[in-house]
């Protein structure tokens, strides 16, 4: 992933200061971005698993005969 802004703005009394990021600030960004959209992803998926395995619960209690009113009950809905 290849990041923009490779400047830092810091705010002085005297006015601004732009500094060229270091390698090292540079590389941690790139991490930093790199590990958010891993966060992203996992999440994504978490919200996914939990979606499949609600729609798997209904199903399995209109199986045993439930209506949609007792199972939206259950749920709280």
């Amino acid at each position: 992933m290849v990041l923009n802004n490779m400047k830092k703005i810091i705010n002085t009394p005297e006015g601004i200061i732009e500094l060229e990021l270091t390698a090292e600030e540079i590389a941690q960004r790139e991490q930093d971005a790199i590990q958010a959209e891993q966060n992203r992803i996992a999440y994504e998926q978490k919200i996914a698993q939990e979606e499949q395995r609600k729609q798997s619960a209904i199903s399995k209690l209109k199986a045993i005969g439930l209506t949609d009113e007792e199972i939206n009950s259950l749920l709280g809905k």
